[in-house]
C-alpha cells in the first residue's frame, strides 16, 4: 500500500487537528505587533502603502488573526488558504476570504499578490514538492513584491518523527534558501528567535526564523567606479 502524501494527511484530517491544537483562544489573542507574531513588526515596516490597492496571500493562515490584523492596520486586500477546513471557517467568521489549499497549488492569478507569507507551515510540507511550492510563489508574486516567511530553521536538514501522527515527519531546515539562490530574491531581514519566548537562544533545536525577502525582476544598476 502506497504511504499517504503528508499533503493528503493534513488535507484528510490532520490540517484540523493541528488547528485545533494550535488555535489561540479569544483570551490569548494578540495583535501583529506583539512577541507571539515574529513577523509582526517586520510586515509593518514594508514600504507598502496602505488601502486595498496591496494583495496580501497567507499561506497557512490558520484562524486569520495575522490577515485580520493587517486588514484592520493596513486596509490591505487579504486573503488566505489552509489545509484546515474548520481552520476556514474561523478566518471567515473574520470576515476574511480564505480557502482550503495547500502551497503547491495557490488559487490566485498569476504575478497578482503583493506580499505572499508562508505562516510556519513548510516544515510540515513533502520534500519532494518544494521545487513546486517555490514555482508557485514566483507565478503568483508580481515582479516588484515583498515574500515572508516565519518557520522552524537549522542550518542543517533535520527530520524527525511528528509525534501527532504515524508516517508524517517534521522538517527543519534553511527553509528561505528555497529562494535566496534566484537573483530576483533578496533578503532585507532575516531574525532568529527562540520558538516559544521569542528572545535570543543559542538552543539550536529552538530556533524559529522570520524572514523578508524582496522581489524586483529589474536589473540593478552598478556605480560607475
Amino acid at each position: 500500500m502506497t504511504q499517504p502524501t503528508q499533503r493528503q494527511v493534513f488535507l484528510e484530517g490532520e490540517g484540523d487537528a493541528w488547528f485545533q491544537r494550535n488555535r489561540l483562544k479569544s483570551s490569548e489573542q494578540v495583535d501583529g505587533s506583539r512577541a507571539r507574531e515574529p513577523l509582526g513588526d517586520m510586515l509593518a515596516k514594508l514600504p507598502l502603502a496602505k488601502g486595498e490597492g496591496v494583495s496580501v496571500l497567507e499561506v497557512g493562515c490558520g484562524q486569520g488573526l495575522r490577515l485580520q490584523h493587517l486588514r484592520s492596520e493596513k486596509g490591505w486586500s487579504v486573503a488566505g488558504i489552509d489545509p484546515s477546513e474548520a481552520a476556514v471557517e474561523a478566518a471567515r467568521s473574520l470576515g476574511l476570504e480564505a480557502n482550503v489549499a495547500t502551497a503547491d497549488l495557490l488559487p490566485v492569478p498569476s504575478q497578482s499578490v503583493d506580499l505572499l507569507i508562508y505562516g510556519f507551515c513548510l516544515y510540515l510540507c513533502d520534500r519532494p514538492d518544494l521545487f513546486q511550492i517555490a514555482a508557485e510563489a514566483h507565478r503568483v508574486l508580481k515582479p516588484s513584491s515583498w515574500l515572508a516567511i516565519v518557520d522552524f530553521w537549522s542550518p542543517h536538514e533535520l527530520s524527525k518523527p511528528y509525534h501527532h501522527k504515524a508516517g508524517v515527519y517534521s522538517r527543519k531546515g534553511d527553509i528561505p534558501a528555497m529562494f535566496n539562490w534566484h537573483p530576483s530574491y533578496v533578503i532585507t531581514d532575516h531574525h532568529l528567535r527562540h520558538h516559544v519566548s521569542r528572545s535570543y537562544t543559542d538552543e539550536p533545536n529552538e530556533w524559529v526564523a522570520a524572514t523578508i525577502f524582496r522581489r524586483f525582476d529589474g536589473d540593478l544598476q552598478l556605480p560607475d567606479v
